[in-house]
């Protein structure tokens, strides 16, 4: 088994090399043992799905300790590197952010996302300056680790609903190359899926840029092949897959308690074979 500092430089380089990273969001250990399982070099978790699948909202309602322990049994469960969704790092100060990247790094984890929405809907972001101190506290915070640990930057105007589309490509590109410049890894641009604005993210930020691969239903979403070909580097998807779980709980409870069948089982994994994964994992 690897150790966490290899987990950590094997995730960190290829961020540096050529190709996309293609990262899928687990919510719990089991779901992080199928995705390994499925051949994922790289897992990272989903802050949303975590709190869904603890019945409780998403936005930091989870502390940050029993976060950084949720994230931390998923790292256990699997033996490649797990970068976690740590939200704003869980305090509005740059110390808030310096403490959330220390206790991943203890946790297990190869990386975290820190995002620069504020969850107040009148001032929706970060005024730049903080924002920017916050990242160069998490980066300080990664470097002395001694861990090549992968601080992914995400820039909110668009999820926000900043401002016009043109406001909010202006603005996203401002503050990545601020956060790159104050010792971000990787710039995190949710909201954007069309190929004209992802290209001009790629070609005016300075830096790996990672954009969100999977949103709310769409059908209109580019394959990884073509989102490699246009330069970006790191793909997630979220709370997707979760979500898509819940669905799936959603609609067999409506057909046995509606209809009283389980026509659902008909897709379901066999017991046996959920067993042996499990087992494999070392989780039993």
């Amino acid at each position: 088994m690897p150790t966490l500092h290899e987990k950590a430089a094997a995730f960190a380089e290829r961020h540096r090399g050529p190709g996309i990273i293609v990262l899928p969001n687990a919510w719990d250990p089991g779901s992080a043992v199928l995705l390994a399982e499925a051949g994922f070099p790289f897992i990272a978790t989903t802050s949303s799905g975590m709190a869904f699948f603890q019945g409780m909202p998403d936005g930091e309602v989870i502390s940050r300790s029993r976060m950084l322990e949720l994230c931390g049994q998923i790292a256990a469960a699997v033996d490649v590197p797990v970068s976690g969704d740590l939200e704003a790092g869980y305090g509005p100060d740059p110390g808030d952010v310096a403490a959330t990247v220390e206790g991943a790094v203890a946790a297990g984890l190869v990386g975290c996302n820190i995002e620069d929405a504020t969850g107040d809907r009148d001032h929706p972001l970060f005024e730049l300056e903080l924002a920017v101190e916050r990242v160069r506290a998490g980066a300080a915070a990664a470097r002395a680790s001694g861990l090549p640990f992968v601080l992914n930057a995400r820039v909110d105007p668009y999820l926000v609903g900043m401002g016009t589309p043109e406001e909010n490509m202006a603005e996203s590109i401002r503050r990545a190359n601020a956060y790159r410049e104050a010792g971000a890894d990787c710039l995190f641009v949710p909201g954007v899926s069309d190929r004209e604005s992802i290209e001009r993210l790629v070609r005016e930020i300075d830096g790996p840029l990672n954009i969100l691969g999977a949103r709310g239903g769409a059908a209109n979403q580019m394959p990884m092949s073509e989102l490699e070909a246009l330069g970006v580097r790191r793909v997630s998807i979220g709370g997707s897959l979760a979500l898509a779980a819940l669905a799936l709980v959603r609609r067999a409870a409506a057909e046995l308690i509606e209809q009283g069948t389980t026509g659902y089982t008909r897709d379901a994994m066999r017991n046996a074979d959920a067993n042996a994964l499990m087992a494999r994992a070392g989780r039993g």
